[in-house]
């Protein structure tokens, strides 16, 4: 009759990790620790064809002689699988270039538990974010940005139909003319809607230089994530920051005139 036996597992996801060829060279160094250097294997998959070696640089090195084809420094996924001849110690660890998922099981119970915290604190280091987490943040950024684009037409309704009711609501004066009350709905409207596209416009470079990048190949930046964003993100974001700018003072001119 077997014996009954018990095994501890740990599975976790994260997203936005930034991992280079160094970050890469550590963290599999770490994952198997305690687990014989001759059961670890990693590999790496291009079209149909799977390359497997036992350490990171002989992989990158097997598949640029290969015979493989496209950007040989770009790589979509990689994987390392590690684990005893007992039993007792077991570790995989998926990356693709959205995500990598770990998961650390056996019957060594603290080995398991001990492994998946550190390398849950090293993810964490290099950018990762726990996948719930970052999905629920996500969530409140793009419903607070949706429950703004609609405050828009309710603010615009309850303009017009004030106007139509009391049109004088609006004017400073008596013999104000009806153009210049429209105009002034229309400053508002068109700063709320201006300050939407910031927002989103921000949320997107913020996002574009966080995102998940895997470069077994070549080191990748670190810092803050201005110090992080491409040239490009920085051009549009200054050019933002001027039209912001230019709309702001463009609202400030309409309100004095406005206001004479």
């Amino acid at each position: 009759m077997n014996t009954p036996i018990q095994h501890d597992e740990v599975r976790k996801v994260y997203i936005t990790c930034r991992l280079g060829k160094g970050e890469l060279e550590r963290l599999f160094n770490l994952a198997p620790e305690g687990i014989p250097a001759a059961s670890v294997s990693v590999s790496t998959q291009r079209d149909s064809t799977r390359y497997s070696a036992a350490k990171l640089s002989d992989l990158i090195d097997h598949v640029r002689n290969s015979n493989t084809t496209g950007n040989l420094n770009n790589w979509e996924n990689l994987a390392l699988e590690a684990a005893d001849g007992t039993g007792d110690r077991k570790v995989s660890v998926a990356i693709d270039t959205e995500r990598v998922e770990i998961q650390v099981s056996g019957q060594d119970a603290t080995w398991v538990h001990g492994q998946a915290a550190r390398i849950e604190l090293f993810l964490k280091a290099s950018g990762g974010k726990p996948r719930r987490d970052s999905e629920e943040k996500a969530r409140r950024i793009r419903l607070a940005l949706l429950g703004y684009a609609l405050a828009i037409p309710y603010m615009a309704a309850m303009l017009i139909s004030l106007m139509v009711v009391d049109p004088q609501a609006l004017k400073s004066r008596e013999s104000r003319g009806g153009g210049e009350s429209w105009q002034g709905v229309f400053a508002i409207l068109g700063s709320s809607a201006t300050m939407i596209f910031v927002y989103w416009c921000g949320f997107k470079l913020f996002n574009r230089a966080n995102r998940a990048l895997l470069k077994p190949t070549g080191e990748i930046p670190h810092g803050s994530w201005w110090s992080r964003s491409t040239s490009a993100d920085k051009i549009a974001l200054g050019s933002l920051v001027v039209a912001v700018l230019s709309a702001g003072v463009a609202v400030v001119t309409l309100g004095k005139e406005l206001a004479k």
